[in-house]
């Protein structure tokens, strides 16, 4: 078993109310008990997209650390692609 599947899980619980995003990948690194997450998603067009890759990062460092009480040093959030709505 993978022992970061409960955090995945948080991550996409985490994206989940951002109704633009469909989250693609994320893989976790664990060092000293410190976290790193590498996630790739798919953003529907929207009007800030810097505020909105904030808050998605934002929501994953916050609901990990109060699931887990784990530190998160830093959330690498990619972008895959852009979807207008005619392709969504």
């Amino acid at each position: 078993m993978d022992m970061h599947k409960p955090v995945i899980t948080i991550v996409a619980m985490s994206v989940q109310p951002f109704d633009h995003v469909i989250l693609e990948e994320v893989n976790v690194y664990e060092r000293q008990n410190r976290l790193t997450i590498s996630m790739t998603i798919s953003v529907k067009l929207h009007g800030n997209m810097l505020t909105l890759c904030e808050r998605i990062q934002k929501q994953v460092i916050d609901d990990i650390y109060d699931m887990t009480g784990k530190e998160v040093v830093s959330v690498h959030l990619y972008v895959r692609r852009l979807i207008d709505g005619k392709n969504a």
